[in-house]
């Protein structure tokens, strides 16, 4: 299954940025090379996973210690290595209708680090928009400021499936588990 599910909640990961020295706001792009979501999936006989590195997204950090971050997977950039299953999952969760999953997060409370390497564990505020349908969560997400120009955000969460009003996929007779993880490795780079 291809759920976009998995990008939802990876893209429910903050992103953090340092404040500019004048007040302003810096604005961190993902480096898609570096950063990927997957989700899991459990059903008696078996669990899989689908993988996609294809994320667009951005972060804003403001003087206030406030971080703004939105990201979007396409549903169809999911790969869980077997394609009937992305297909199938392409049609539970109506990707033609839906084709993107939309992830909108808010920290409070980042300051920069003065050193590099820096790690800061945060709850974040987030929503996600999944087949048509909008939920709120607070996700733990932990921050490695690597230098000023570079952090790498990770996530680990759960939602459900029927949360989003998706009709959960059977196979011989069985649905999947309504739980689904999401793994999320993100890398933000400063825009030059």
């Amino acid at each position: 299954m291809r759920p976009s599910f998995g990008l939802l909640l990876a893209l429910s990961i903050p992103l953090a940025s340092t404040a500019r020295a004048d007040g302003g706001s810096d604005i961190l792009a993902i480096d898609q090379a570096q950063s990927s979501v997957t989700y899991h999936l459990v059903h008696k006989l078996h669990k899989f996973d689908g993988v996609s590195k294809k994320l667009e997204g951005r972060a804003r950090a403001l003087p206030t210690g406030q971080v703004q971050v939105g990201v979007r997977a396409q549903v169809e950039s999911f790969d869980s290595g077997n394609v009937n299953r992305d297909e199938h999952m392409k049609e539970t969760v109506d990707a033609s209708r839906f084709p993107t999953v939309e992830v909108k997060a808010l920290m409070e409370g980042v300051t920069p680090p003065a050193t590099f390497p820096s790690t800061i564990d945060k709850q974040a505020k987030v929503q996600i928009t999944l087949h048509g349908v909008q939920e709120s969560l607070d996700v733990p997400v932990q921050l490695v400021f690597e230098s000023a120009d570079r952090v790498r955000v990770t996530t680990s969460f759960n939602v459900s499936v029927e949360g989003f009003k998706i009709e959960r996929p059977s196979l011989m007779f069985v649905k999947i588990d309504d739980a689904m993880k999401v793994d999320a490795k993100l890398v933000f780079v400063r825009n030059k």
